[in-house]
């Protein structure tokens, strides 16, 4: 699995002006969430109960601790929760002829 940090890494994005790259990122991610359905409130949920028990469990304090849960939480919400729902929003890219070459 490919995970989608920004617009940047969608294929079907390369090339496009960075506000049109924006705007498709947007409408991918909203059409993928669309697509796989209760599966990204599952994961979403999923994630968000981890990160509190991860965050309650480890005696990390102070603003590091703060900066490492954080980072933590990121990378899950993008490898489990964004990244399925850009790579289904994929599909609906190249439905609409994206990439135009």
């Amino acid at each position: 699995m490919k995970i989608y940090w920004s617009a940047d890494n969608v294929p079907e994005l390369k090339g496009l002006d960075k506000q049109e790259q924006k705007r498709l990122f947007e409408e991918c991610n909203k059409e993928g969430r669309k697509r796989i359905g209760s599966a990204f409130w599952i994961r979403l949920i999923i994630v968000i109960v981890a990160s509190a028990i991860i965050a309650a469990f480890l005696p990390l304090g102070g603003a590091i601790g703060g900066a490492i849960i954080g980072v933590f939480v990121g990378f899950l919400l993008v490898t489990f929760v964004q990244s399925p729902a850009i790579e289904a929003g994929r599909l609906w890219l190249q439905e609409q002829g994206y990439p135009k070459v």
